[in-house]
């Protein structure tokens, strides 16, 4: 029996041991990577993006101001690039694999709401996906709860999202040169397009959302994002969803590309789609000065 009793109590000693380095390590890690700059803004894989985005809205001690919520493209305008324009502190839920709807369901988890939402109309028609059933059902699950409650769980702080949004920082910037270029056929409209089609069901759950937004004093702004287009869109040719809702409720709407391509200005994309570092400050900027008017 004895040795069996000295066996347990080395063993206690070494698991209080491990769990002592593994606390002290944690700590260290959590204040260094708690400063401001290190934290992670993107991720390696689009679950781990979203999480960042979705946990930092919602561990926030107030809400902010003003939020953009849609997909990966609104998702590219970091708070950071809005600080030193007049929208101030702009939260931002623009989700990698997803659309606006999600992330009204996130802005609605919280009892303080923002005082104007910025919906992107990229995929305002699109149905619910298996991805956004993943996020929402994520948003009661354990592990958010423990990443609002301590820093130390949230995704921002994974060493290896921290690495890659470093990386990615610094790949864009030594690597986008020129925030934009200019071509002065850029600003031609191009040929009439055809609304996006919309699926069935989706445009009530918009009214619902709508009327809900507006019974809590919450501001609707529809904004067109650029997608990675070079020239200037056509007209469409009938209303679409977002123009619909627009006239219903009175809302309005902000076209940034129509601010990039009626200048003469063409952004930049990192992969044809998603705007590089240095278009989305300018398009921060731009969303700013609409905003103000």
């Amino acid at each position: 029996l004895l040795p069996v009793l000295t066996m347990m109590r080395r063993s206690t000693v070494q698991a209080c041991a491990i769990l002592g380095v593994a606390a002290a390590l944690s700590a260290a890690w959590l204040r260094i990577a708690s400063r401001p700059g290190l934290q992670a803004d993107f991720a390696e894989y689009n679950e781990a993006a979203n999480r960042i985005r979705i946990e930092r809205y919602l561990s926030r001690p107030s809400a902010p101001s003003h939020v953009v919520v849609g997909s990966s493209l609104s998702g590219r305008l970091l708070p950071a690039y809005f600080s030193q324009t007049r929208l101030g502190d702009v939260g931002n839920l623009g989700l990698d694999g997803s659309g606006p709807s999600v992330g009204i369901e996130v802005i609605l988890r919280r009892k303080d709401l923002p005082e104007t939402v910025w919906v992107e109309t990229y995929l305002m028609g699109q149905g619910q996906t298996g991805n956004d059933r993943a996020l929402l059902e994520g948003l009661d699950s354990i592990g958010t709860r423990l990443a609002v409650a301590c820093p130390l769980f949230r995704a921002s702080l994974r060493p290896s999202s921290v690495a890659y949004s470093a990386l990615k920082r610094r790949r864009e910037v030594a690597g986008s040169g020129p925030t934009w270029t200019t071509n002065t056929a850029a600003a031609v409209p191009g040929a009439p397009v055809n609304a996006a089609p919309v699926d069935p069901g989706v445009e009530d759950r918009w009214r619902a959302v709508l009327r809900e937004l507006a019974r809590r004093n919450v501001r609707v702004v529809f904004m067109d994002m650029p997608s990675g287009e070079t020239t200037r869109p056509g007209p469409r040719r009938e209303p679409d969803l977002a123009d619909r809702l627009q006239a219903e409720f009175r809302l309005g709407r902000v076209d940034l590309r129509e601010a990039w391509f009626s200048r003469g200005w063409v952004p930049r994309y990192t992969d044809g789609r998603h705007l590089d570092a240095g278009s989305a400050m300018a398009t921060a900027s731009m969303l700013a000065k609409a905003a103000a008017r």
